[in-house]
């Protein structure tokens, strides 16, 4: 009978590996033994199952990665951006089997269950993965330097509670009531009050609120198929082309504004590749993709210039963001 050896407890998350180790047995007269494992993975009260499979030897150790499992269940959450505390964790659990060939008769023994543990959405970065390090907040901006932002009094902008890497994460609103207005002085470059408020899904899988700035340039993709009309001619009626326009997005090139270094590297690692986005445009948060350059900047010692990052935000809607 399959013997499950190893499980990987309850600090995982869903795109780093899930490992699972399972010893086989040794059925007598066997002539074929493979270790299957069923993976049942669980998201908001529905349950998903998987199965993966590995030739083996008699007692031989085979170690199982369900983490595509999981990912898959993970990735069919739906993140909203003003639904801030639906941050879901994820159960999974093996059941181990051995399959072997038995005087050309293939038989199953009966399983070996797993406990059931608890995954969340995010991943570890390669530095962290590499030294053994697990974050101690579900952000990841630098914590020893501000944030360069603009506000006003009125404004709210949302920040993540601390918590223990083994807790699923809670995210709050605070108020910003320092009172101070107008343009930020920063590095000695006075920059307009022109920005705007961005959510995005953290690599953590958590909210995270970062304000940008709009740099003076928008594009419209407009995307036009020509057909002719089919109608009878006469001298003075023709068989005309028409336009038919549609897919009217617009794409805005956006800024950090100035960065100190750790910022930097926070912008090109953690807003850049995140995958769910929305911008804060006349009170309604609009989906946006966030389009990097091919090759980001990052510090150049040549130059005395304050650190940014330039990027392109593409509507997921057409027409208009302005109401």
């Amino acid at each position: 009978m399959a013997t499950i050896n190893s499980t990987p407890g309850n600090k995982c998350l869903s795109h780093n590996p899930i490992i699972y180790i399972v010893q086989a047995g040794s059925p007598l007269g066997a002539t074929f033994l493979r270790v299957r494992i069923v993976a049942t993975v669980t998201m908001s009260g529905v349950s998903h199952q998987f199965v993966f499979s590995e030739p083996a030897s008699s007692n031989e150790n085979i170690t199982f990665d369900i983490s595509s499992a999981v990912r898959a269940v993970a990735d069919l959450h739906p993140y909203a951006a003003d639904t801030l505390n639906d941050y879901p964790a994820l159960t999974h659990s093996v059941t181990a089997y051995d399959d072997y060939l038995y005087n050309g008769v293939e038989t199953s023994s009966a399983g070996t269950a797993s406990g059931s543990f608890t995954a969340y959405i995010g991943r570890l970065t390669d530095r962290e993965r590499l030294t053994g390090e697990s974050p101690l907040r579900w952000s990841r901006k630098p914590i020893n330097t501000p944030e360069i932002c603009f506000y006003d009094t009125n404004h709210t902008i949302k920040h993540l509670l601390a918590g223990s890497y083994s807790q699923a994460p809670g995210v709050g609103v605070i108020t910003v009531s320092t009172g101070e207005t107008g343009a930020a002085n920063i590095f000695g470059i006075a920059w307009p009050q022109d920005g705007y408020e961005m959510r995005f899904i953290n690599s953590l899988g958590v909210h995270e609120n970062v304000f940008i700035r709009c740099l003076p340039s928008t594009e419209v993709n407009i995307k036009t198929d020509y057909y002719a009309i089919a109608r009878l001619e006469t001298l003075t009626n023709f068989s005309r082309g028409v336009s038919v326009k549609q897919n009217d997005y617009e794409q805005w090139r956006m800024s950090s504004g100035p960065l100190d270094r750790q910022w930097q590297q926070w912008w090109l690692h953690e807003p850049l590749m995140a995958k769910w986005a929305w911008l804060k445009v006349d009170g309604q948060w609009l989906p946006v993709h966030i389009v990097p350059e091919e090759t980001a900047k990052g510090v150049d010692r040549s130059k005395a210039d304050a650190l940014t990052v330039e990027f392109t935000l593409r509507f997921d809607i057409n027409g208009s963001p302005f109401a």
